[in-house]
């Protein structure tokens, strides 16, 4: 992982307080969850001390381009990586970042320091962020929100400790999403770049400047037209793997049953790159079951990782949730949810690693689970996002989250969840979750490479949605996977297209000659494996032990909240009454009161033992 802090004085000229800068490299331990020995770092500073660039990475030396680039009198960093690592040299030279980056090949975002000009700028997809902050005398902006917050808030206090200020009415969101549906972070005074833009500072003046996404063409109305977009994205995805052509270790895939995890897969393996799959789970469940046909049918190794048990089997060991919410917390920086699984702190390992995470920008964003596409059903869908668990809510944080959406229910059609997705599933939930892993591994995500982004923005988000466009791009890889089924619900396209005069006859009883092609619809709907209902999930049905900590880091048993601050987002009688049915909102109002309470405040986690979760039979 690599972590970018910027810093610019208002006024030209003027060095920077030496409080800011002593506070950005005591900060570090706090903002950068790894242990400080791994840690190397690099400092770059203006001949008149009025800006500074500071680097910090955990990565072994060699692994990748070095902290900091520089060429033509200017200076860079990246996070994430490029394509092609050549490409930070025309990233130094160009005049302006923003459309620059969103067609460079990679999933990065760049800080660069260019004669009295300082810019940052993110992908299509911002999955690697850009943070900001101003105060009267400096500009902030980094890759971490929790720096950019304590070195604002130490040129406002002038303590190179300054305490922390949360943004209390954006928490709504994480109370009812458990990630930010918005721009916003919990630490007051700092946003998020959105995705495809430039932050620039110059003259003490900051302007951010977005760049339009592509517009979509029509759906492809004949086989040619649409075998003509199969091969786009199929070259777009191609291209995007090239970081992987020399990797000495073959890439670690998780993969599932399913749809996203099965096209990397197939991508691997078309671009003749080594690869071995892994799937967590239990030996029945039928994520283990597909995946492991699945990497039969290409001749990959496969291994399961099962969960931990009892010795007796009958009870699943998990990690107290305090020990799981410090790791989250600082992993994610309180930007995602304690309900998710979050991969505890290692040393780095530089080893290629995927997983099929984003792979629904290829399918339509939010549409790939939407039903109904008219108008209507568009704007309850995305009134759903914004008011889902607004009950639990005060008066205040219901009215933020209605704003919040308003913007997006005055979009037309249904690219609106195509780019909603874009913009907040991946550019805040997904990040956050990358930077998890980061902080450990190399995680490579093709799906988020800004050219095929690019690509898929091109393409008609309802012909995404069918999935026809992704079948066609699994088949022109690996042909031997045509008759291994998906998991859940059949193709899309399967689904929703006419039935062909084959599935007519056939439904009729009538005698037919010959039997489907493995590539035919009816084909695919014999072939689609629908899972015998949904998998236990300890999370939401766990002992009462757990539910009952849970609860207790939130409200206690005179029904006040615990955290300061939390009864300006959620209504405390509201929350007292939340049914067991709705774990997965008690986990992220677990998040928030942990955050509130006492969050950040040492990196070293808490010493408690595991907890034991009976098994259902």
């Amino acid at each position: 992982m690599r972590v970018h802090l910027m810093i610019v004085a208002r006024r030209t000229g003027v060095p920077l307080p030496p409080v800011v800068l002593d506070a950005a490299r005591q900060g570090i331990a706090r903002a950068f969850p790894v242990p400080a020995s791994t840690l190397a770092s690099d400092e770059w500073h203006s001949a008149t001390g009025d800006t500074a660039l500071l680097s910090w990475s955990n990565e072994p030396e060699g692994h990748g381009s070095p902290i900091m680039c520089s060429g033509g009198g200017r200076v860079a960093a990246l996070t994430g990586h490029l394509a092609e690592p050549s490409e930070v040299d025309r990233l130094l030279a160009v005049p302006r970042l923003g459309e620059a980056v969103t067609r460079t090949g990679g999933v990065f975002s760049i800080f660069r320091v260019a004669g009295t000009e300082v810019s940052a700028a993110t992908g299509l997809t911002r999955a690697c962020p850009v943070f900001h902050a101003e105060t009267p005398d400096v500009h902030v902006i980094g890759s971490r929100a929790l720096l950019v917050h304590l070195v604002a808030r130490a040129a406002e206090t002038s303590s190179s400790r300054p305490a922390i200020v949360w943004d209390l009415a954006a928490l709504e969101s994480m109370v009812r999403a458990g990630y930010f549906l918005s721009d916003e972070t919990p630490f007051h005074g700092v946003g998020a770049l959105p995705p495809a833009a430039e932050i620039r500072v110059e003259g003490g003046r900051r302007t951010v400047t977005e760049t339009p996404f592509p517009e979509a063409r029509e759906a492809p109305a004949s086989r040619r037209a649409a075998r003509a977009q199969v091969d786009e994205l199929a070259d777009a995805l191609l291209t995007a793997v090239r970081p992987l052509r020399h990797t000495t270790e073959p890439v670690r895939l998780s993969l599932t049953g399913g749809r996203d995890s099965r096209l990397l897969a197939a991508l691997l393996h078309r671009a003749g790159i080594p690869f071995v799959t892994a799937t967590s789970g239990h030996d029945d469940s039928p994520d283990v079951v597909l995946a492991e046909r699945v990497a039969r049918a290409l001749g990959v190794r496969h291994s399961v990782a099962r969960p931990k048990r009892s010795d007796d089997g009958t009870e699943l060991v998990v990690p107290h949730p305090h020990v799981r919410g410090h790791n989250v917390l600082f992993a994610c920086e309180g930007m995602i949810s304690v309900y998710e699984n979050i991969p505890a702190g290692v040393r780095f390992d530089p080893t290629p690693r995927m997983s099929g995470h984003g792979g629904e920008v290829l399918r339509g964003g939010f549409l790939h689970n939407q039903t109904g596409l008219d108008a209507k059903a568009v704007r309850r869908r995305i009134d759903g996002l914004f008011s889902r668990n607004a009950d639990l809510l005060t008066d205040q944080g219901r009215q933020h989250a209605q704003a919040l959406a308003s913007p997006w229910r005055d979009l037309d059609g249904p690219g609106a969840l195509d780019r909603l997705y874009l913009a907040h599933r991946v550019g805040r939930w997904h990040a956050a979750s990358r930077a998890s892993l980061l902080r450990g591994q190399n995680p490579v995500p093709p799906f988020l490479d800004n050219l095929v982004v690019r690509t898929a923005l091109g393409i008609d988000p309802l012909w995404r949605r069918s999935e026809a466009l992704i079948h066609g791009v699994i088949n022109a890889f690996a042909p031997s996977l045509r008759d291994v089924p998906v998991e859940g619900r059949p193709w899309r396209f399967t689904e929703e297209s006419r039935p062909s005069l084959w599935d007519r006859l056939r439904s009729r009883g009538l005698p037919l000659r010959s039997g489907p092609s493995a590539g035919s619809p009816a084909g695919f709907l014999k072939a689609s494996a629908a899972s015998a209902g949904k998998p236990w999930n300890w999370r939401t049905e766990p002992s009462a032990e757990l539910t009952g900590l849970l609860r207790a880091a939130v409200i206690d048993d005179r029904g006040e909240l615990r955290a300061d601050g939390l009864a300006h987002v959620v209504d405390a009688a509201q929350v007292a009454r939340l049914p067991d049915s709705r774990m997965d909102v008690l986990w992220h109002l677990y998040t928030v009161s942990t955050m509130l309470t006492d969050a950040f405040a040492t990196p070293v986690p808490p010493d408690l033992p595991s907890l034991r979760i009976p098994i259902p039979r």
